[in-house]
């Protein structure tokens, strides 16, 4: 399915870590219990540790019937992997026509993001294309020309997260983020992780922030919140 975000409410995400299908099979009957609060689902390949019984996962996942966005995080940006392991987690998920839109990092060589935007490409998958500063927020023009050259490259939507020092910080982050998404229409996702960021999640919608993420069981970014929590909050501020 085509994932429309952008285009009305902020849409809620739930990152999805399992290692082994008993991890899966937990992590889907929480879905299901909490389903009236997540549209999306991501899935975090870098956790999964067992590659014979991969599409066995995914079959289970997909079953959900919720758009699923595919990501390998790697160690740069804060997840397991290495830039190396791309082509060889994504192929068979995207041959099976598993998910629907595949996360790619801008960290990344750039011989290995044509790459991965080739293959989902061909597959009819969105690319989402995602960039993670773990230390700072950058100043104001470093962040404008971060976004204008991933922009450039013309993915479907854009991933831009930082880490927030400051209150400060986030509220760059969100003025940031209502300029961008005023002057262009690719859906913009943006979050300040840390304690600091907490409105960016919250309130990030108000100024143009595509998808908020929230969390089944443990966090994957610094500063998310419960899933239920996160819903019945940006429901509140949206009304």
């Amino acid at each position: 399915m085509t994932l429309h975000v952008g285009t009305g409410q902020t849409q809620t995400a739930v990152s999805l870590m399992p290692r082994n299908l008993d991890d899966c099979k937990r992590e889907m009957a929480l879905v299901e219990q909490k389903q009236a609060a997540i549209d999306i689902l991501e899935w975090r390949l870098d956790y999964w540790q067992a590659p014979a019984t991969l599409l066995t996962a995914a079959h289970q996942i997909v079953a959900a019937r919720q758009p699923v966005i595919l990501t390998l995080r790697t160690t740069h940006d804060g997840g397991l992997a290495d830039p190396a392991d791309y082509l060889d987690r994504y192929t068979p998920l995207l041959s099976a026509q598993i998910g629907d839109v595949v996360d790619i990092e801008w960290s990344l060589p750039k011989s290995v993001r044509k790459a991965v935007s080739a293959l989902a490409r061909a597959n009819g998958y969105q690319v989402l294309l995602s960039h993670h500063d773990l230390k700072t927020t950058p100043d104001n023009l470093a962040l404008q020309k971060q976004l204008a050259a991933m922009h450039a490259t013309q993915p479907d939507m854009l991933k831009l997260a930082t880490t927030a020092q400051s209150n400060d910080d986030t509220t760059r982050l969100m003025a940031l983020t209502q300029s961008f998404t005023h002057d262009h229409t690719t859906p913009l996702i943006t979050m300040a992780m840390s304690e600091f960021g907490l409105a960016s999640r919250i309130f990030g919608g108000q100024f143009g922030s595509a998808v908020s993420f929230g969390y089944l069981e443990h966090p994957s970014a610094s500063g998310q919140l419960p899933i239920e929590q996160l819903k019945g909050l940006l429901t509140m501020h949206q009304n």
